[in-house]
């Protein structure tokens, strides 16, 4: 089978950029590979790819755990968005409009011009069973508080991005990303099961459709036995077995069902596929809150992209959360989401 000098490329490239060295030959190459890459690709340190060595064709398993070695980082580009102007009035107003504190006393004691960082999180959904779907969500938080912004991903090509090259990329990013993924998953998640509704809704109607028929067959086929053990030719012997033929339908309707709720059995699997993360600025609101006779300060992020305040997080679950309720722990004051407050 001839072999493509692309994918001959395409793997040097992959193992050069993982550690390897490699040597160029007519009818393929010789590579030399880190221990971390040859015990990954199970090979030996020194291996030859091409005809006489480890073939690279489409479709075979070296090649896939080369694509595999590719794209198990997810790749991530880093920019700015230019805002031409700055709210710099109004913000009590956007306060009681944009979040709901319960009964607590607020107060913008402070706000300044800052920048943040935000994350768009693109990720790929798959739904598997007796019929598949699949797609892509985008997702993006607010990289301090995890606080998932629902509109940015729509917007923020509006505001004149600029990306910066790595080498170049300003303090303002933390390495410390894990947080800012785990919140966009969740985001994720709750996107992939609203995409994926009328797709389940169906997996549901063709399952309970197929249980229908089946009981209906049973039930028919119980009719018509036990109506043949009405022959008065049956023999003893015949009317006993086609007896306990019929007292194993409902066992074997039952297990016929099961075999049909398997079969339409979805499973949904998540993957991020790639990540954007911008420097905005913003308006950072400081906001006293006074609750019973408790004071805390919290900071509050006035978003140009949206015009609108951005949501927090509750401090329990880690929900997103507008609806704020106060609530006295330790002698302090906690934020937490509705359902959480009650408990």
């Amino acid at each position: 089978m001839t072999q493509d000098q692309e994918l001959f490329s395409f793997a040097a490239q992959v193992l050069e950029e993982n550690g390897g060295v490699v040597e160029t030959r007519p009818d393929g190459f010789l590579a030399l590979l880190p221990d971390r890459l040859s015990q990954g690709l199970h090979l030996p340190e020194e291996v030859r790819f091409g005809e006489e060595g480890v073939p690279l064709l489409y479709g075979s398993p070296m090649l896939d755990q080369l694509v595999g070695l590719l794209t198990h980082d997810v790749p991530v580009a880093y920019g700015q968005l230019n805002v031409p102007y700055l709210k710099q009035a109004g913000f009590e107003q956007l306060l009681s409009q944009d979040l709901s504190f319960g009964k607590v006393r607020l107060q913008i004691t402070k706000w300044e011009e800052a920048r943040t960082t935000y994350m768009i999180l693109l990720c790929h959904y798959l739904a598997m069973g007796d019929e598949r779907k699949e797609g892509l969500v985008p997702v993006a938080v607010h990289e301090d508080n995890g606080a998932v912004v629902a509109d940015f991903p729509s917007r923020w090509q509006d505001f004149q991005p600029e990306f910066f090259p790595l080498n170049e990329m300003p303090p303002h990013f933390s390495f410390h990303t894990e947080s800012s993924v785990r919140a966009a998953m969740k985001g994720a998640r709750v996107l992939a099961e609203h995409e994926l509704s009328d797709f389940i809704k169906s997996i549901g109607r063709h399952l309970n459709r197929d249980i229908r028929n089946t009981r209906e067959y049973y039930e028919a086929l119980q009719k018509e036995m036990q109506a043949s053990l009405e022959n008065p030719h049956l023999s003893e012997e015949q009317r006993s077995e086609r007896g306990a033929k019929i007292a194993e339908l409902p066992d074997e309707m039952e297990r016929k069902i099961e075999d049909l709720k398997q079969k339409y059995q979805t499973h949904v699997t998540i993957t991020g596929c790639a990540a954007l993360r911008f420097l905005v600025p913003v308006i950072r609101l400081t906001v006293d809150i006074h609750f019973r006779k408790l004071l805390r300060q919290v900071r509050v992020i006035y978003n140009p992209l949206m015009h609108h305040l951005d949501p927090l997080v509750c401090e329990h679950c880690r929900e997103t959360i507008r609806e704020i309720h106060a609530v006295e722990k330790k002698e302090e004051i906690a934020l937490y989401c509705a359902q959480c407050s009650k408990k």
